[in-house]
């Protein structure tokens, strides 16, 4: 991603999933040019704290091949300080702000319906290192944990396309074209690679602290690898909620969520509802997943002193054998990091197989005692510096109860035209991380009834949106005809958002003898029955209902 440096901002970032799940690595390379050979990205994860006018950005670089094919730029304002950062902080920051679906109860179904088919209804809207080319500068090589950096500079597009072509970065047909606006605006471009004794499992977010007063995506530049529909969650730390500037922002139409099989299956419901959301926006909205101070965040992020309690263990082990076999079964530090820094301290001779880390008797054959009382000096000295130190940096910007806001999206290439700008209005209320919404039930003679009211969270709380006769639904939801956008806004830096467009939403009717058939055989976009013909099918099953009753 990028930056523009008049406006604020930098960033090229990768991760998870837009699924927004706990991180995995996936066919990812942390930027937008490849390694001789390109990588999709699958989604992007970003940490920014605002502190006056100087930004913190921490991305979430994923990764799957082999080490020496590693390499990954990012268009920065300026000359940015840099570090690394930690990847154990991603998964459970995400947890704990991820939407929450909370459905109350209330009432009974019928013990038996009668066979009916969906009616889905009503509801329509009525609204409507390698050396210098000829024009590219290299403005510092340093080495930034595992990472081998170098920041240039080029006031030419062509030269620097030539300078990352002749370092074996993979354009893509479009990066050429991708590359040059930022160029134009003055970026520079941080360029990674891993070290020569570094591995994957090395790979860690990297912590970019420069001046800007608007944190901004560089996301026009992500379209040279992008997947359809790529996932984006930006998380912004400030003194007030943060919000798009040139984007939407996109409230969706939480009735056509599916509210009734679990939060889980609710979440992945409401990713789906997200991406139409956005398509239906034309492409470029983000909506708030949550926004206030009222989580304890910090709470479910994992603490320094585990880390640190976990090397003052492993340094009390007096056998050095002992001690290195302990690190490399141990379940407090990630096994892809303690294998990399396995490799370095007490390289294995080759054809031996690496479970030999494992077996202290192993490896008091293989090395000498001065080799291993080397290679244990080297463990605890790289558990400081590749696990403390990170993680303490990324805790970092946590420090102060921070307001902070979750914004999502999901974006294709084609969509990736503009760079979302954000800023912090103190004007704005809360967004809560629940969603609430109440399924009453009741039986009426043969057949149960139900009604689906909106809740808080929702912007629409107390809003009967749904009717239904029959079982209320179950796994899966019935099909509601109606958009996926309730309201879309333009917000600024202050003062209450302009509303571009508020759907005015009918109380969808629906009949279902059980939601988990996921039937629909009549209703609106079927083109199956007319209301004529649903009600004879309707009576008629009543009728089959009631003569079954008699033979009894």
């Amino acid at each position: 991603m990028f930056c523009n440096h008049r406006r604020g901002l930098f960033m090229c970032v990768l991760a998870a999933l837009a699924s927004a799940a706990p991180v995995s690595r996936v066919n990812a390379c942390g930027g937008f040019f490849c390694q001789v050979i390109p990588i999709n990205q699958a989604g992007e994860q970003i940490i920014f704290r605002q502190d006056g006018d100087r930004v913190t950005a921490i991305v979430l670089i994923q990764y799957a091949g082999d080490a020496p094919d590693f390499s990954w730029v990012v268009p920065v304002p300026g000359i940015p300080e840099l570090s690394t950062g930690s990847d154990l902080v991603f998964a459970p920051l995400e947890l704990a702000t991820r939407p929450q679906f909370i459905l109350e109860t209330t009432g009974e179904s019928c013990p038996e319906d009668i066979p009916t088919v969906f009616l889905g209804g009503g509801g329509a809207d009525t609204a409507a290192g390698p050396p210098e080319n000829d024009g590219v500068e290299v403005l510092q090589s340093l080495a930034v944990g595992p990472f081998d950096v170098q920041i240039v500079s080029s006031d030419a597009p062509d030269a620097l396309v030539t300078w990352l072509e002749d370092n074996d970065y993979d354009l893509a047909d479009r990066g050429r074209d991708l590359i040059a606006p930022y160029v134009e605006e003055g970026m520079n471009f941080v360029a990674l690679r891993l070290l020569q004794d570094r591995g994957t499992g090395d790979i860690q977010p990297l912590i970019m602290r420069y001046t800007s007063t608007e944190p901004m995506i560089p996301i026009r530049l992500t379209a040279v690898a992008a997947l359809p529909d790529m996932g984006v969650i930006a998380w912004l730390l400030g003194d007030s909620r943060a919000v798009p500037l040139n984007y939407l922002h996109v409230t969706p139409n939480y009735t056509t969520l599916n509210w009734y099989s679990g939060t889980t299956t609710a979440y992945a419901s409401y990713q789906g509802l997200i991406t139409a959301a956005m398509d239906e926006a034309g492409g470029q909205g983000f909506a708030t997943d949550y926004a206030g101070r009222d989580l304890d965040v910090t709470a479910s992020l994992p603490t320094v002193a585990t880390f640190t309690d976990e090397i003052v263990r492993l340094s009390a082990i007096e056998s050095d054998a002992e001690m290195i076999a302990a690190t490399a079964t141990g379940f407090v530090i990630p096994q892809d990091k303690v294998l990399e820094m396995l490799r370095r301290a007490v390289p294995l001779p080759e054809g031996q197989d690496e479970f030999a880390y494992q077996v202290p008797e192993l490896l008091s054959d293989l090395f000498s005692a001065d080799a291993l009382a080397a290679g244990r000096t080297s463990l605890l000295n790289e558990l400081n510096t590749n696990i403390v130190t990170p993680l303490t940096e990324t805790l970092a910007v946590f420090d102060g109860d921070p307001y902070i806001t979750r914004l999502y999206t999901t974006l294709s290439a084609e969509e990736m035209t503009l760079d979302p700008t954000f800023s912090f209005n103190p004007d704005l209320g809360d967004q809560s991380v629940e969603r609430r919404a109440a399924l009453d039930l009741s039986c009426d003679t043969f057949n149960s009834r139900w009604t689906l009211t909106l809740g808080a969270g929702t912007d629409r709380d107390g809003e009967v949106v749904i009717n239904g006769l029959g079982s209320p639904p179950g796994f899966i939801m019935p099909v509601i005809d109606q958009d996926s956008i309730w309201r879309t806004e333009t917000v600024t830096a202050s003062g209450p958002p302009t509303v571009v467009t508020q759907k005015q939403f009918t109380v969808a009717q629906v009949i279902g003898d059980d939601a988990n058939t996921g039937l629909q055989l009549c209703g609106a976009g079927t083109g199956l029955c007319g209301a004529g013909t649903a009600a004879a099918m309707l009576f008629m099953m009543l009728g089959l209902r009631i003569m079954r009753k008699r033979r009894e």
